[in-house]
């Protein structure tokens, strides 16, 4: 294992940590890494009882832009925050799956403004495609 994998090892690891700080700036490390290999951890940070973890996981996702993020990010289009809402529109808009397309159309109807704005936002990138 190179330095590299070892360091992505390392702030995988991180996702687990007891402070929402370290869980929030390791999803963000893993987004601007941009490895396929941190999909599948930083998925269950979307549950994370902090919004702020939930909202940097869902970015994070959004940067790599890898499918297997896209069933999860539409879940987060449910969430109790909208700031999280709006961060799963955004990652749905980065990775352009049409799975994303009705759950969007959907978000439109959404109670916040930036909600609305993402998805619409999402769905003209999409529609492009």
């Amino acid at each position: 294992m190179d330095q590299s994998e070892r360091q992505l090892v390392r702030v995988i690891k991180a996702l687990g940590g007891e402070e929402e700080d370290v869980r929030r700036h390791a999803a963000k490390a893993l987004g601007k890494i941009g490895d396929p290999r941190a999909v599948e951890p930083l998925i269950p940070l979307l549950k994370d009882e902090d919004k702020f973890v939930r909202c940097d996981a869902a970015e994070a996702l959004g940067r790599i832009g890898d499918q297997r993020a896209v069933e999860p990010l539409i879940r987060g289009l449910g969430d109790e925050n909208w700031g999280v809402r709006e961060a799963a529109a955004q990652a749905l808009r980065n990775i352009g799956d049409p799975r994303a397309v009705e759950p969007l159309t959907r978000a439109l109807g959404d109670t916040s403004p930036h909600v609305r704005t993402a998805a619409a936002i999402a769905l003209g990138k999409i529609q492009k495609k």
